[in-house]
Parts: C-alpha cells; sequence; structure tokens
C-alpha cells in the first residue's frame, strides 16, 4: 500500500480532523471497529502530546501524519518540528499526580503503550523529531 499522510498546524483544533484522517483510512486495513478505536486512540494521544507539550499549540509549526501498510503491520510516522520528547521518563503505570504540576499526568503515554506494540523516537537534522509506531493489525 502506498503511503498516506496528513499534514496539519499544532493546534488543538486539528485533532478531529487528524481522528477523522486515521479512522477513515484504517477502515480499508481493517473491519475491526475496536481495533481501528484503539489505533485512532494512540496516534491522538501521540498528536495531542506533541500539539500541547513539544509545540506549544503554535498553530505556524507544522506536523505531518503519515501511515503505511507492510503486510498486516501498520507503521505510523509523526513527523514534528520540535525536538523529541522522551517517553522512558514516564513510569509504566500512569502516576496519580505529577510533582510539578500536582496534577493527574502519564495517562496518554500509558495508553500509548498499551495500544501499540512499539514506538521509536529519533531526533532529526536541526533539532525536528520523528514518531514511529507499529501496530499488527490481525486479519
Amino acid at each position: 500500500m502506498p503511503k498516506t499522510s496528513l499534514q496539519f498546524g499544532a493546534t488543538t483544533e486539528n485533532l478531529p480532523i487528524v481522528r477523522h484522517f486515521v479512522q477513515n483510512h484504517l477502515r480499508s486495513f481493517t473491519s475491526d471497529s475496536v481495533q481501528i478505536n484503539q489505533v485512532t486512540v494512540a496516534i491522538e494521544e501521540l498528536c495531542a502530546n506533541s500539539i500541547l507539550h513539544a509545540n506549544k499549540e503554535d498553530p505556524e509549526k507544522e506536523l505531518r501524519l503519515e501511515l503505511r501498510l507492510q503486510g498486516t503491520t501498520l507503521h505510523i510516522y509523526l513527523y514534528d518540528p520540535a525536538p523529541p520528547y522522551d517517553l522512558h521518563q514516564y513510569p509504566q503505570e500512569p502516576k496519580l499526580l505529577r510533582a510539578d504540576t500536582n496534577r493527574p499526568g502519564g495517562f496518554g503515554i500509558f495508553l500509548i503503550r498499551r495500544i501499540i506494540d512499539r514506538i521509536d523516537i529519533r531526533k532529526r537534522k536541526g533539532g525536528s523529531s520523528v514518531y514511529h509506531m507499529v501496530k499488527d493489525l490481525n486479519p
């Protein structure tokens, strides 16, 4: 399958567009509605973290989401102009309260880890980053 991609500004207003894009394309890969919803949640969480935390909701920053299917394996790439954040700084289980803000934290990362089979993060030349998530779509 050729890759399909969506470019969008780093604002939360674009999250429904991301959700619609992901769900429409996943329907052509699998008919499993639970799997479609789970993968959509993981992708939305990754995009929301990038928009809110890494890019501070700056509409001038452009992100690109790319979906590629190889056999039954879905490869998800998020190209982000911001430097990567270290997912390993978050514990495997979410904390009820973050020490720095006294607010809940780490739930999005927890969901991503539970849903996605593998996630890799690379820093790119110029300080930008690419997140690569892999999910096997069971037929």
